[in-house]
């Protein structure tokens, strides 16, 4: 039976038995288009319950591989409607996601840990994610660090903070965006001691912590990453500039003599500086020192 086969007989219920071998069937190659053909079925609290658990079943399965297997394919409102969906009809996700991170599919683990991050209202993800923290995996670590960051409070600030010694360059930096989240100045002291980290995103994102958490002194430590001759410094701090529309009249001098440097991008991250910000300074300095380097 293929899958409109499968399809055209759920439509039709005319026999219970190639029902539930059609819902089996869907179970295994449906599409998330084929959701808005079980979700009657499986809401109706009149329908057989044999094949009321059958259309769940599909839909969770659906859902699961489609999240697991394109996510990236699908906007992040469909993540979302999906993921409320398996929340609902499936109270026992979180198991099954538990079992795919200890899969050998790096990439499968990663996309299970992406549906973690929507799936966050969960009340036992804050778990799961806690213990991926000591992964092995750098990757999951980092990606994890992440998440975690955007559900914890400041009761929970033990759980990473140990990760701004981490040896992974990209840990530690998720570590630093993940506690300025938390919104919590008395977390100043302990960024401010990153500020000169010699790796440019680190540095980046914990002077953009610094500033959205109170502490707006990051003048000097932007120009000498503007002034630095390593063009990823350059890059970051331009990124800081951009994000939090920093306008400081050295800072866009700098910025903009940025302008002229032949790193692509350096240049390209001076550009949005100066857009972000706007001022007819920033506007001049894209008007003529702009045109000057392209690509």
């Amino acid at each position: 039976m293929t899958r409109d086969e499968a399809l055209s007989e759920i439509k039709t219920f005319q026999s219970v038995e190639n029902v539930i071998f059609a819902m089996r069937i869907i179970a295994k190659v449906g599409t998330v288009t084929d959701i808005f053909t079980l979700m009657p079925i499986a809401t109706n609290n009149s329908t057989n319950p044999s094949i009321k658990k059958l259309a769940t079943d599909a839909i969770c399965s659906i859902i699961k591989e489609s999240l697991l297997t394109k996510f990236n394919e699908l906007t992040p409102d469909m993540r979302q409607k999906l993921a409320k969906i398996l929340q609902t009809l499936d109270p026992k996700i979180i198991n099954d996601l538990s079992r795919d991170l200890l899969s050998n599919d790096n990439e499968r683990r990663l996309s299970a840990l992406q549906m973690l991050g929507i799936l966050k209202r969960h009340p036992h993800v804050k778990d799961v994610l806690a213990r991926l923290l000591q992964d092995k995996d750098v990757k999951i670590k980092a990606t994890a660090v992440a998440l975690l960051g955007k559900m914890i409070g400041p009761n929970d600030q033990h759980l990473v903070l140990m990760l701004l010694s981490d040896e992974d360059k990209r840990v530690r930096a998720n570590t630093v965006e993940a506690l300025e989240s938390m919104g919590d100045p008395q977390l100043l002291p302990i960024l401010s001691q990153y500020r000169k980290d010699p790796n440019n995103r680190i540095r980046g994102n914990v002077l953009k912590a610094l500033y959205n958490l109170g502490q707006t002194g990051i003048e000097e430590d932007l120009l000498d990453m503007l002034t630095a001759t390593d063009p990823l410094q350059k890059a970051s701090a331009l990124w800081v500039i951009t994000q939090l529309k920093y306008n400081n009249k050295k800072v866009i001098d700098a910025a903009g003599a940025c302008l002229l440097c032949d790193n692509k991008m350096v240049h390209r991250n001076a550009e949005a500086a100066m857009t972000a910000i706007g001022t007819p300074r920033c506007m001049g300095y894209l008007n003529y020192l702009g045109r000057i380097v392209r690509y």
